[in-house]
């Protein structure tokens, strides 16, 4: 968890990151034994497989979304090393410190449940339960990160 989460929100954010990352890791060992000796490692636009890869290339996906979360988490502890779409001065240091931090939480979650859903996608696919990906879906939670990466942009420049 990022030490300075505090709010009741930012704390919400922080448990939803930590419970996707744990679900990416049960997931994977809940269905190894199904897995067939090949899986799906990449998907075309049509959300169809088309690179195929031994069975252990399914723990990329937890390994990633781990690695992510590590660093996401890294990089809230080191807040001065942050670059701000304003000039920090002694008047607006907390506010967009705290901005900052609230839209660092809010898409470490969403990236998480985005990478969850990702490798739930996967296996469905290597499983023969889905023949495609949702593609849509992925669209839709990318959608969702570049909205909140631009919701807190708006709320530090609104706050110089």
């Amino acid at each position: 968890m990022t030490p300075f989460a505090k709010l009741p929100w930012e704390i919400a954010g922080e448990i939803i990151a930590a419970i996707a990352i744990a679900a990416n890791v049960v997931m994977v060992i809940r269905y190894w034994s199904q897995l067939p000796a090949t899986v799906p490692m990449h998907f075309n636009i049509r959300g169809q497989a088309d690179l195929f890869g031994p069975k252990i290339t399914i723990w990329i996906g937890p390994a990633i979304a781990l690695a992510c979360y590590i660093l996401m988490s890294f990089i809230a502890k080191n807040m001065g090393s942050w670059n701000y779409p304003v000039p920090i001065n002694q008047d607006n240091a907390n506010i967009q410190a705290q901005i900052g931090l609230e839209m660092l939480i809010w898409m470490k979650a969403e990236m998480m449940v985005m990478l969850v859903f990702l490798e739930w996608q996967v296996i469905r696919v290597a499983l023969g339960k889905s023949e495609t990906f949702n593609v849509a879906a992925i669209f839709a939670m990318l959608g969702l990160i570049i909205a909140t990466s631009i919701f807190y942009l708006v709320q530090a420049l609104a706050n110089k």
